[in-house]
């Protein structure tokens, strides 16, 4: 099965998706392992489907494409292992991009991190 194209998305159906984002990013905090995983798949759809967002302005304009990536998993609730996990990655590697992102983000949390990110377009 090919990556859906995000550019069959239209400006509303991008917008929602980005809301559903938001929602999930949101109620991912549950201790519910089952339904942390179904979520995260979830939030990864929704990435696929809006696909990355258009180059950003300001700091995060810095931010390397795996350091975007690593915060749009960050911002739905994903400890580092899954990030690891998912993304290909070593624990430590995903703990080496987010202090690199959240350094030239000027913010000291992962969570800062996301929300700064988000604020400037580099995530949904």
């Amino acid at each position: 099965m090919s990556a859906p194209d995000p550019d069959a998305l239209t400006g509303p159906e991008r917008e929602e998706a980005r809301r559903m984002f938001a929602v999930l990013r949101r109620s991912s905090g549950t201790a519910d392992p089952d339904l942390r995983a179904r979520l995260a798949e979830l939030a990864a759809r929704i990435l696929a489907l809006t696909g990355r967002p258009p180059t950003p302005t300001g700091p995060s304009r810095t931010l390397t494409a795996r350091e975007i990536d690593v915060l749009a998993h960050t911002a739905v609730g994903a400890r580092n292992g899954d990030v690891a996990a998912s993304l290909g990655l070593s624990a430590e590697t995903v703990k080496s991009y987010l202090r690199s992102a959240m350094a030239k983000l000027g913010v000291h949390s992962r969570q800062a991190a996301a929300e700064r990110a988000r604020e400037l377009g580099a995530i949904p």
